[in-house]
């Protein structure tokens, strides 16, 4: 009886983590719940300002994003995959939003033009880049200097039952998700200035989440790295 409940225990373990993977954004993004509260502390989103939702999957972020900055603002809603582009474009269209531009991203480039945010946002986005140094080059890059990003992710979940990554991720990660740690080091070693790391994110049910803030120093139009315009 004992090794029957064991083998559905661990069962049920499996179908959570696969669920998490297969939805590996979490619960649908909701304009109202405690997340976005949050986000616009840390994003010190208000009218007027420039924002990008980097991988928006359906757009939801984005309408929410949007209506943050108002019309008078600007949000950029990146996305790699063709079916999730026209998904954002529906989003934008239902809402009625004349504030969004809707941009093909690439595997090593999010797409953004040069310094044209104040604001960048990856919700649980990272632990799928398969070239972080080349896509957190993109980003500073196209944040403004004294710009924020800000990176929703989650550490790698019972990584003893799932130990495998998304396809073609760098291998340090140890399963589905990454370790603020890492992401940390790989986003300083791109030129960015920690700021915090927020361990009690809410909007992934039981499983951790965090949000790691970054700031694009102040004097990075001076040349840093070569990203003089």
């Amino acid at each position: 009886m004992r090794n029957r409940m064991g083998s559905t225990a661990i069962l049920l373990l499996v179908l959570l983590v696969s669920a998490g993977c297969n939805n590996w954004r979490g619960p649908g993004f909701r304009a109202g719940g405690p997340e976005m509260a949050r986000l616009r502390h840390v994003l010190a989103l208000k009218p007027g300002m420039s924002a990008a939702d980097v991988g928006a999957g359906k757009g939801e972020l984005t309408v929410a994003l949007a209506a943050e900055v108002g019309p008078s603002g600007h949000v950029f809603s990146t996305e790699i995959d063709t079916e999730g582009l026209e998904q954002i474009r529906a989003a934008v269209a239902a809402a009625a939003l004349a504030n969004v531009a809707v941009v093909q991203a690439h595997a090593r480039d999010t797409g953004l033009p040069a310094n044209c945010c104040d604001a960048v946002l990856l919700r649980r986005v990272y632990h799928h880049l398969t070239d972080p140094a080349a896509t957190n080059t993109s980003l500073l890059r196209a944040l403004r200097p004294g710009g924020v990003l800000a990176i929703v992710d989650f550490p790698p979940a019972l990584s003893w039952l799932w130990p495998w990554p998304p396809r073609g991720v760098p291998l340090n990660r140890r399963g589905h998700g990454v370790e603020a740690r890492l992401v940390t080091e790989e986003v300083v070693a791109s030129g960015f200035e920690p700021v915090e790391i927020i361990d009690d994110w809410p909007g992934r049910g039981p499983l951790a989440s965090y949000c790691a803030v970054f700031r694009k120093p102040l004097d990075a139009y001076m040349g840093h790295r070569g990203l003089t315009d």
